[in-house]
């Protein structure tokens, strides 16, 4: 959530370190390849491109990284670089792992996540010829798809067609309920004037819009309908329809925050009839 904070506090004019101090895509790249070989020193880790790995674990399957988010994080907090490589690193070891485990699917860590349909589409383009290896989904708004995974503990992965995960019916329930279980505490305070930022630990924000329960308590006062902002998985930020000034910094900050590390959405919705539809003023 400190990527939404520092937005707050110099929206737009923040540019990070300056360019001359950090490394370069392939700099950064060569720095995690040399981290995972590392770490994991029977794998064979290749450079593919800018930001681009494939690591090929022993018995012949391989793992693709995507390194941008990785990246952009880093431009965004260069001083954190060895933790960055660190999460990283440590996600991909827990991921072969588990492709040579092959341990069973944990249902009670089965939650929800928010992606854009441009990314669920995107996905389904590169794995058409592989139906079972589809992901796990059910549509949210004309925006937002609900992705169902399994929260790990350095990790997560996103369920499968081919994934049991019990009654498909239900597992919308089941994954908000875990959400809920998962989620220790959530915060919500006023940010700026007219904005309140809600909290949840850093990973899940985007996901309680399907916590219904926050949405039609009345426990948020704003002037107007519930509007919502989910830039990135981490950022949820809220103002009233009938609020002009609150809606423009809603907007400037999602536009900001959104083409940053683990971007979602610049759009904003706003809650009528007990559902998040897109905001059109």
């Amino acid at each position: 959530m400190w990527r939404v904070l520092l937005a707050l506090i110099a929206i737009m004019t923040w540019g990070g370190a300056h360019a001359a101090d950090l490394l370069d895509p392939p700099a950064f790249t060569a720095v995690v390849a040399r981290e995972i070989s590392t770490a994991l020193p029977s794998a064979k880790v290749t450079v593919i491109g800018s930001l681009q790995l494939e690591t090929q674990i022993p018995g012949g399957e391989t793992i693709s990284n995507d390194l941008r988010n990785a990246y952009r994080r880093y431009v965004r907090d260069p001083e954190h670089l060895d933790e960055i490589i660190r999460q990283r690193v440590a996600g991909l070891v827990e991921s072969v792992r588990d492709a040579q485990v092959k341990p069973p699917l944990d249902r009670a860590r089965i939650v929800p996540v928010l992606k854009t349909n441009a990314w669920v589409e995107a996905i389904r383009q590169q794995r058409q010829a592989k139906p079972d290896l589809q992901p796990l989904t059910e549509p949210f708004n004309s925006e937002l798809t609900i992705v169902y995974a399994e929260d790990r503990s350095a990790s997560m992965r996103f369920l499968m067609m081919n994934d049991d995960v019990g009654d498909r019916s239900k597992i919308r329930e089941l994954a908000v309920a875990n959400l809920h279980r998962l989620l220790s505490k959530i915060e919500m305070r006023e940010a700026v004037s007219g904005i309140l930022l809600i909290s949840a630990g850093g990973d899940y924000e985007a996901s309680l819009l399907l916590a219904d329960s926050i949405w039609s308590s009345g426990q948020i006062k704003v002037d107007g309908d519930i509007v919502v902002a989910v830039p990135a998985k981490d950022a949820l930020l809220v103002t009233g329809s009938h609020n002009p000034a609150g809606i423009a910094r809603l907007r400037a900050l999602a536009i900001d925050i959104a083409a940053g590390a683990y971007g979602l959405t610049s759009a904003l919705f706003v809650y009528r009839g007990g559902k998040f539809v897109k905001f059109e003023e």
